[in-house]
């Protein structure tokens, strides 16, 4: 059976062969820069303080060492950070967690729909039409939001391309910016030379916000950089000053690359400007492990490959000539051993500004291994450098054709072919972002960095329970309903036994009911039946061993019939454990009400026409909006699908909106009858 990528990149080759007017369609990539449809649907309050991280190559990585500054400091924060890898939640994390896959869902559907509200009003007032908000737009706005709702109190935000013009530039309050290594890079977009570049990539700055910049930037670019700090109103601090915070790095324990190093240093920097007062100790931040996946990560590939293939990969995404260089750099000090041969996996966006030839002939050397592939493109992904191209660059630097890969150019089948030529020597899986995430995720690829991910929280339990009632929920579905009811229930602020625990009084005694204790004693009863009919299985497997004939047949009979009980046994026994703990197809249990999951009355999707009744003077009733509770009782819940099992939350969390309910006078209608009325009382 095909896997998943190979369908998609077959996807992708049928749509490179569409006619000419309905490939463009197709192939275009939205990159639009500016602040004009981006400062629309931010929110209009931004209560987190922010770090702004620019420049070429190293961002993402200063990025992530702030992130484990902050979070050994104990400072709530959020990180957004781009392209994400593998999938579009794990690209804005929340105290070290990736955001809840539902919730950032949730929040670009929100973003999409503010957009397309505050669109048509600039149509109205302007004559113009603004277009889509790109998705980059849209990402950067949801991401903004989230750090709003979980109330953070610092976001660190990698630009995406450039700076004056990027979206995250419509951040709204910095504490610090800084400006990484700077080189060519996106020309079509951001001008021709590097002190274009530069002078782009400082529009960051902000006055009297300090700036770090790598002082390792040659000194045409660091001029630039100057000259704006002074025009903006703000200084720039040279990241050497941090160096007094680097004295005591254990080099032999953590070996650093000079560019490593200079990552380093900025993060440091930016770290004592904002807190002069805390410490940094260096080692144990390091030994946190703050870092990117696809950044020099090892990767192991054993399930991949039926366990012969022991050593891991080395993956570095290593896009641009100024990565090639480092990189070039750390496998001539650290991996190649004399005339060895390396095996490379590489794929690569397509630029027409990027020195394609030449990145490939700085890393491989005549006597290495091989294999240019493509990546599966996704909506708004660069189109991938065609396989040909990429072969027929390289055929001329290696000695031999079987050194080059020559087969279906996916990552799954390439990383396949590349284990089986290394043996355990070493295999270098370098070049797009996109292609690593794409590696990622492969089954029986292990990344050597792990994130957890947050759980969903208690609008999105509220979110299932609805949903549940009108249809089976899908098995993820089912997996984040079971996870959010699970923590919404061990929740100390819902639970007695917890919520005692944390302040060391003894709990109140549970009283078991009578129902309880008749489910614990079927289920005890059917669990001993169960374990009997094993042990009978058991016994005649052994004899039917050496039993041949009639005999043989009818000992097999006979298991089949004892397993065919042991399973009905098991199966009442597991109905009764899930009542016993609560989770059991109960309308009661399982279909919370409102004011069960948030702790507190009151109808979803409401709160904007009661407070706008209560700021005019008047109350529900005023308007024929009953105030009643939020659900029904309890014994009138519907009873929820048995696909539909229980859940648990996480702490702040985008609520989902609720379905309108049969008979319901929409929300507008209500708050214009809240305004008539407030204004003839006035």
């Amino acid at each position: 059976m095909p896997a998943t990528q190979d369908i998609k990149r077959a996807l992708a080759r049928v749509r490179a062969a569409l006619p000419a007017e309905r490939k463009v369609a197709v192939a275009r990539r939205d990159v639009r820069l500016g602040l004009e449809r981006i400062s629309r649907i931010v929110p209009n309050q931004q209560s987190w303080i922010g770090l702004h991280v620019g420049g070429t190559n190293g961002k993402g990585s200063i990025c992530a060492l702030l992130a484990g500054m902050l979070k050994r400091a104990g400072i709530s924060h959020g990180l957004f950070i781009s392209p994400a890898i593998p999938e579009p939640h794990n690209g804005v994390l929340v105290n070290g967690r990736f955001v809840n896959q539902r919730m950032h869902q949730l929040e670009l559907e929100d973003v999409q729909a503010a957009y397309r509200r505050a669109a048509s009003g600039w149509t109205f007032a302007v004559g113009e039409d603004p277009g889509d908000a790109t998705p980059f737009e849209l990402e950067t706005a949801a991401a903004f939001r989230i750090f709003e709702t979980m109330k953070v109190q610092y976001g660190i935000v990698e630009v995406g391309m450039g700076g004056a013009t990027d979206a995250t530039n419509a951040m709204k309050h910095k504490s610090v910016t800084v400006i990484s290594k700077i080189d060519l890079d996106h020309q079509g977009y951001l001008g021709n030379t590097i002190e274009e570049i530069a002078k782009v990539k400082a529009g960051i700055m902000r006055p009297n916000v300090p700036c770090v910049v790598d002082d390792s930037n040659p000194p045409n670019v660091m001029q630039v950089l100057m000259e704006q700090a002074e025009m903006v109103g703000t200084k720039i601090s040279v990241s050497s000053k941090a160096e007094p915070l680097l004295a005591d790095l254990d080099s032999e324990r953590y070996s650093l690359e000079t560019y490593e190093r200079e990552n380093l240093l900025c993060a440091a920097l930016a770290f004592q400007l904002l807190f002069p007062k805390l410490e940094l100790d260096v080692n144990k931040l390091l030994g946190s492990k703050p870092y990117l996946s696809g950044r020099k990560e090892r990767v192991s590939v054993s399930a991949l490959t039926g366990g012969t293939r022991k050593q891991p990969l080395l993956v570095e995404g290593a896009h641009n000539m100024l990565g090639v260089e480092a990189l070039n750099t750390h496998v001539q000090a650290k991996v190649r051993q004399g005339r060895e041969p390396v095996t490379w996996v590489m794929a690569m966006s397509a630029s027409s500004t990027k020195p394609f030839a030449k990145m490939i002939e700085t890393l491989v050397q005549p006597q290495d291994n091989f294999a240019f592939i493509e990546y599966a493109r996704r909506p708004n992904d660069p189109p991938a450098v065609p396989a040909e191209i990429g072969r027929d660059v390289v055929k001329d630097v290696l000695f031999d054709q079987s050194q080059l890969y020559d087969g279906y150019p996916s990552i799954g089948s390439a990383l396949q072919w590349a284990c089986e030529k290394a043996g355990e020597g070493p295999i270098i899986v370098t070049g797009s972002l996109y292609m690593i995430g794409e590696m990622h995720q492969l089954e029986g690829v292990e990344a050597q960095w792990k994130t957890g991910t947050r759980r969903p929280g208690p609008s999105q339990l509220w979110y299932y329970t609805q949903l549940a009632q009108e249809r089976a929920l899908t098995p993820e579905e089912t997996r984040e309903f079971k996870q959010a009811r699970r923590h919404w229930y061990l929740s100390p602020q819902r639970n007695a036994v917890f919520r005692s625990g944390a302040d060391g009084s003894k709990p109140p005694p549970r009283v078991v009911p009578d129902r309880i204790r008749q489910e614990q004693r079927t289920a005890a009863g059917h669990k001993k039946q169960a374990d009997e009919c094993g042990s009978a299985i058991s016994s005649i497997e052994k004899v039917l061993k050496g039993s041949q004939g009639v005999a043989a047949a009818e000992l097999a009979q006979s298991i089949h019939v004892l397993k065919r009980r042991r399973d009905e046994h098991l199966r009442t026994y597991n109905q009764a454990m899930y009542k016993t703990r609560g989770h059991g197809v109960d309308p009661d249990r399982k279909l919370l009400t409102y004011d069960q999951v948030f702790g507190r009355s009151g109808k979803a999707n409401q709160g904007q026409v009661v407070s706008l009744l209560h700021k005019h003077g008047l109350n529900e009733a005023d308007i024929g909006l009953a105030s009643t509770e939020a659900s029904a009782p309890e014994s009138a819940a519907p009873e929820a699908p048995q696909s539909c099992p229980d859940t648990t939350q996480g702490a702040h969390d985008k609520a989902p909106q609720p379905q309108p309910q049969p008979g319901a006078v929409p929300s507008d209608r209500l708050i214009e009858r809240a305004m008539i009325k407030g204004r003839r009382k006035s």
